[in-house]
């Protein structure tokens, strides 16, 4: 396994000129329809963000510092990543591949959806209408659906959680509202008409990109067939990559997480991002994207069924 200091070259290495301005056992199968979540601290639902927003960025910082070692959930904290999977060295060495391979986020659930797999599932292309679109595939075995939606609602309103997934990248998070009653909600209607605004290092630069998430049926997902698909969810989210916003928001831009349960019991996570050309979508960000999510979700893999079943109940 690579060090930390190792794979931050790697990921570094790039150019960085894309974004300027700055085993385990199977697990049983969740249930289709969840049921809202229940929270143990007592009558209190609302969820609020920790700090109020802070547009500095000469504030962020990358890593823990002391205050964040004193959070409840620091031990999850693990600078050492794992390196990128070797399908996806492979995905990137063919990139970019044929723009026949690519297809708009409009029409990406009724490929998704699909069994089995696509001609891209890991690297990047460019549609002949110079959209960028990327396919990364992370191995996520014990992290079920649930679990991931509950991640997206729990991490948000707090930088030093949204640094547990990414040890090497992130540097801040806040979430918009800055206040949600989670009362009789499921975990994923925690996070669904948010908006996350995050600051990361995505290759060589780091850059502010605001993610408002919505429900997938939005864009064409069709939740009622996930069962017998193994999907147990899809997280979908519009993308706008530079600062954040909630206005700025185009019709080409998103982000797509499915977590769908393999023959074997495990789970993988099929990614795609599509990102418009007036959007920062170029071929380095498409390489440097591709590296980003696979670190990220493979990361959150090693922790989150342990976090999950001890902070569940908090928000």
């Amino acid at each position: 396994m690579q060090s930390a200091t190792a794979l931050l070259a790697l990921v570094a290495a790039v150019n960085g000129k894309v974004i300027r301005g700055r085993q385990l056992s199977g697990a049983a199968a969740v249930p289709a329809n969840p049921q809202p979540a229940n929270l143990t601290s007592g009558g209190d639902y609302v969820s609020t963000d920790m700090s109020s927003l802070e547009s500095n960025t000469e504030q962020y910082y990358l890593g823990f510092r002391e205050v964040d070692f004193e959070k409840p959930y620091a031990k999850y904290y693990n600078p050492v990543v794992s390196p990128i999977s070797d399908a996806l060295v492979n995905g990137l060495a063919g990139s970019p591949w044929p723009s026949a391979f690519t297809y708009s986020a409009q029409d990406a659930a009724k490929y998704l959806e699909q069994p089995g797999y696509l001609n891209l599932e890991n690297g990047y292309a460019i549609g002949s209408n110079g959209t960028l679109m990327i396919a990364v595939r992370s191995e996520i075995p014990q992290v079920t659906g649930e679990q991931y939606d509950w991640w997206f609602g729990w991490h948000s309103v707090e930088t030093a959680r949204y640094k547990l997934w990414n040890p090497i990248a992130h540097q801040y998070s806040y979430r918009t509202p800055d206040s949600v009653d989670w009362a009789n909600r499921t975990y994923a209607e925690r996070y669904i008409g948010a908006t996350s605004y995050i600051d990361e290092y995505v290759g060589n630069d780091a850059a502010k990109l605001s993610i408002q998430f919505i429900e997938p049926e939005l864009i064409g997902f069709n939740t009622s067939a996930w069962p017998e698909l193994g999907i147990e969810t899809v997280v979908v989210g519009k993308l706008f990559i530079g600062d954040y916003s909630l206005e700025e928001f185009d019709q080409t831009s998103y982000l797509m997480h499915m977590v769908r349960r393999m023959p074997n019991g495990y789970r993988e996570l099929r990614s795609r991002f599509f990102v418009a050309s007036d959007n920062h979508g170029n071929a380095q960000l498409g390489h440097d994207l591709a590296v980003h999510c696979n670190i990220e979700m493979t990361h959150l893999g090693s922790f989150l069924p342990a976090l999950f079943q001890e902070f569940k109940g908090t928000k």
